[in-house]
């Protein structure tokens, strides 16, 4: 099992990240602990990269939770 988080749409360095894991034999799970979107100019490719695999599970962090809130019209506290 891996964690990691705070990815912010880094593209590049997510691949990084999964490429080193996958190279392991000893990962069966991966979790994401928030974070996945903002600052960076990858977010639908870090995005699709996360959904693709059925060995991550995520959860959101505050940057997701505001570009949730925005899309949908509302504030974002």
């Amino acid at each position: 099992m891996r964690f990691f988080s705070d990815i912010h749409g880094n593209g590049p360095a997510l691949k990084a990240v999964l490429k080193e894991i996958d190279e392991r034999r000893d990962v069966d799970h991966i979790y994401c602990l928030g974070d996945m979107l903002g600052m960076g100019p990858d977010s639908n490719e870090v995005l699709e990269m996360l959904f693709s695999r059925s060995d991550v599970s995520m959860l959101t962090g505050n940057h997701d939770e505001a570009i949730l809130a925005l899309a949908e019209g509302e504030e974002y506290p």
